[in-house]
């Protein structure tokens, strides 16, 4: 339970760093393509350990419907970010983040003409041809795709089906991108946006992904009240 600085009672504390990070070492290690791998297992287990701050503080504190609806924005949007750290690295791993063999070198800016009465211009692009392919950028979605082609995260298309849905929402980070009158945070994030990203939290993390022991899977059973909930409108996650 959350307690107040001026309170006695025990300071809480999430999972410790040390054991998240024993679990990650199963999977994410040195020698597979990434190149940081301690830092990458740290800031995925300081995540967590966040995830788990975010529902204590729904269970334990009466707060307003306002800040219930941020703290489900923040779950879904930290939720996401881990998810996309670990794909990166588990694409690289496998051999199947994308790669290019050209790099942009120079923009020609082309001249400005009118076309069917409408002022264009062409640019171009001079790509230069690199000795060895190297890795470009890939968006979240992209990493999404690529997942579910080579079942990285596993078999179960729920999984991905959920997490295509949860990626626009993640994208509510930028609170200047909106689309019409009524886009906002209020109206965009609910309980079951929650649910499906603590089921896929859980899912992945309890998976032969990182071949947790009975002890290990026990460090998500926060989650477990999030499992067997139904979600409303389930086509948004197909």
């Amino acid at each position: 339970m959350l307690t107040k600085v001026t309170e006695s009672e025990k300071t809480w504390y999430p999972t410790p760093i040390d054991k998240l990070d024993d679990l990650l070492k199963k999977q994410i290690r040195q020698g597979y393509g990434f190149r940081h791998v301690y830092a990458l297992r740290k800031n995925i287990s300081y995540n967590l350990q966040y995830l788990e701050y975010i529902h204590r503080s729904l269970e334990d504190l009466k707060l307003s419907s306002v800040i219930v609806t941020q703290n489900i924005k923040m779950f879904v949007i930290v939720g996401c970010s881990i998810i996309e750290s670990l794909l990166t690295y588990l694409l690289i791993k496998s051999g199947n983040y994308s790669k290019t063999n050209w790099e942009l070198k120079i923009i020609m800016p082309g001249q400005e003409k009118n076309i069917d009465g409408k002022k264009m211009k062409i640019d171009s692009y001079i790509y230069e041809k690199l000795d060895s392919p190297q890795r470009e950028e890939m968006t979240f979605d992209a990493m999404l795709k690529k997942a579910e082609a080579k079942k990285i995260l596993g078999s179960d298309h729920n999984v991905y089906a959920k997490l295509k849905y949860l990626r626009k929402l993640r994208n509510k980070v930028h609170l200047q991108v909106i689309n019409d009158l009524a886009d906002t945070d209020w109206n965009s994030f609910q309980s079951r946006h929650l649910y499906a990203m603590a089921q896929v939290i859980y899912y992945v993390f309890t998976s032969n992904i990182f071949r947790p022991s009975k002890e290990e899977k026990e460090y998500f059973n926060y989650l477990q009240k999030y499992i067997r909930k139904e979600i409303d409108e389930p086509e948004n996650f197909q």
